[in-house]
């Protein structure tokens, strides 16, 4: 039997180490999440980061998860992302780079999280991708883009690319940035023409896909909502359909290089897992992703008459 003095003492010592736990092990704790435009890339991502921390003790008891999915304009982000503050957020976590950008000038204290962000440096979200500098890390979903354009030149030889990417856009606008550079290189011209919503998207893909060669979607947001429609055009056109978007090669798209969503999803839900249990972000190094794929359709490949040379289908999943 324990004693009267006895059962004081562990009472006095449970007590005691309740009240030296940090304050946010204590309560349930609510971590934000901006899915931008729903875009099922971004929704793959975040329920692969919702299992991980389930798994890792962060069940519904101990974390609130608070989503939203505004447009893209920077307002409805701006807004989204002070509703998060005020919810009393102890981790923000943004998917791609309009978000992530909004998140940067908008965020004053709480720590940021994000994911699918093709160049976070160039961003200026983080000094390096080693030591980020700053309250944010997250994992970058940059892939080689001179790989994507030396496959597609293998397959089918190009002179024009057309390019459709959304101005304001920063994650979009480093990627036509870093096509046109590498098209001094290759060889080609490119037009570019700038989607400021979906229909417009589609429109413009159409113009585009009738007057090159092929046809590359930048990560724009407008694009990535219209992609099945915008490649079935293309087709039509035999304007050949690459990208570095998750899932394009799936719709029909010729040729894609592809961060894997779900593993975006899953390297971030390691660094939250280190947060929501007092780790400072700053000190967590932005994560790159290994599962990068070069994937081919082959229908696609045979419906433009095209031959894929084994030089590239060694390099490439076939679908």
């Amino acid at each position: 039997m324990i004693s009267r003095k006895q059962r004081f003492f562990l009472i006095a010592g449970l007590l005691l180490s309740l009240l030296t736990l940090p304050q946010q092990v204590l309560a349930q704790q609510t971590l934000a999440a901006i899915i931008t435009s729903d875009l099922p890339r971004y929704q793959q991502a975040h329920a692969a980061m919702v299992k991980v921390l389930q798994a890792g003790g962060f069940g519904e008891d101990k974390l609130k998860i608070f989503t939203q999915a505004p447009n893209a304009d920077k307002m409805s982000l701006i807004n989204s992302l002070r509703r998060a503050e005020s919810a009393g957020a102890t981790l923000i976590v943004t998917y791609g780079s309009r978000a992530t950008a909004a998140a940067k000038g908008e965020i004053k204290s709480t720590p940021l999280l994000f994911a699918d962000v093709y160049d976070p440096v160039a961003l200026g979200v983080v000094k390096t991708l080693a030591a980020p500098g700053t309250d944010a890390s997250g994992a970058t979903s940059k892939t080689d883009l001179a790989l994507l354009i030396s496959s597609l030149t293998a397959i089918k030889p190009v002179k024009k690319v057309g390019v459709l990417y959304t101005k304001g856009e920063e994650g979009s606008e480093q990627q036509l940035a870093e096509l046109t550079s590498k098209g001094k290189e290759y060889g080609f011209a490119v037009e570019a023409e700038n989607a400021r919503n979906p229909q417009e998207a589609l429109t413009l893909a159409e113009k585009l896909a009738a007057n090159n060669d092929a046809l590359f979607l930048t990560e724009s947001i407008a694009a990535g909502l219209q992609a099945k429609a915008i490649v079935a055009a293309s087709q039509t056109k035999n304007c050949a359909v690459f990208s570095q978007i998750p899932g394009l090669v799936e719709a029909g798209a010729l040729l894609g290089l592809e961060a894997e969503s779900e593993e975006q999803g899953k390297l971030i839900a390691v660094h939250a897992l280190q947060i929501l249990q007092g780790q400072k972000v700053h000190l967590l190094p932005v994560r790159e992703g290994k599962k990068i794929t070069l994937r081919i359709n082959q229908k696609a490949a045979e419906q433009m008459g095209l031959t894929v040379p084994a030089s590239v289908t060694s390099k490439a999943t076939l679908m």
